[in-house]
């Protein structure tokens, strides 16, 4: 009798990254229209029915609209219950850094690594400032963590956006020192990616070689290619990470249907 083996199936590591929640401090607040408490809920719902089995989420910042202890252990909380690793980082929202719950409490670069992958965290948020900048403290440790972990396919996250979306009022407020950023990555050819938030919506970037994108807010969303502040209809949603033990991945955006009404559009700002 001839026996047959079965392959063993490679490992793909699945990773959700969802961004700019916005969340108040009290559950039942609103703005634009929008409870962002309730959209995130669905957000959380859609992510739940397609991967039942998931590695970790990320949160690329602005996890807070009211950065309020109460905002930040709500949230923790509902992570805590869903029983699935959860790493983030702040934004320009999240203006109390004291309080913000940092991986390992450290206000520094981390990574985190999921078999040949590493995802390596930055906080790119500036107390008082709604554009970002990553301290040379952080940069110098990305660059010791890269050297660290040359064998390892490498995802960096930060908050704000290294490149122009071609909005002038959202372009004001990007990572001010992008070049720097940049520069350390170009050293270090096993950076596949590098993931943000802040500007509400999807998009795509490829410098030497790697890719730089975008994820839509699980609240309300910016509308592209705008001169002035203005809000879009679009639905929110999250990005999706398929990572491969041998360095090839797939990454796409999930868009999500509201159980609320239509935002209000014709705010100003928030």
């Amino acid at each position: 009798m001839t026996q047959t083996s079965t392959p063993a199936v490679e490992k793909v590591w699945t990773l959700i990254q969802i961004t700019d929640t916005h969340l108040m401090d009290q559950p039942e607040l609103t703005f634009a229209n929008m409870n962002p408490e309730q959209s995130f809920l669905d957000v959380v719902k859609d992510i739940k029915q397609r991967f039942p089995q998931i590695d970790a989420v990320i949160h690329t910042g602005d996890l807070a609209q009211v950065a309020a202890e109460s905002t930040y252990q709500r949230y923790l909380q509902f992570m805590q219950d869903w029983q699935v690793p959860h790493y983030q980082i702040p934004g320009n929202h999240d203006d109390n850094l004291a309080i913000f719950p940092f991986h390992n409490n450290k206000n520094e670069a981390h990574a985190i690594h999921f078999g040949s992958w590493t995802l390596i965290l930055l906080n790119s948020a500036v107390k008082g400032r709604v554009d970002g900048w990553v301290e040379q403290k952080q940069l110098e440790q990305l660059e010791q963590l890269l050297l660290e972990h040359q064998q390892q396919h490498v995802i960096v996250a930060c908050h704000h956006h290294p490149f122009a979306m071609q909005s002038h009022w959202i372009d004001q407020h990007r990572l001010k020192n992008s070049e720097a950023l940049k520069d350390v990555i170009a050293r270090h050819s096993n950076v596949k990616m590098v993931l943000f938030g802040h500007v509400h919506q999807d998009s795509e970037n490829e410098w030497q070689g790697v890719r730089y994108l975008s994820t839509p807010s699980t609240s309300v969303q910016f509308k592209p290619l705008s001169e002035n502040f203005a809000l879009d209809q679009a639905q929110p949603g999250y990005r999706v990470l398929l990572l491969k033990e041998n360095g090839e991945y797939e990454t796409y955006i999930n868009r999500v249907r509201l159980t609320q009404p239509k935002i209000n559009t014709e705010i100003s700002g928030y």
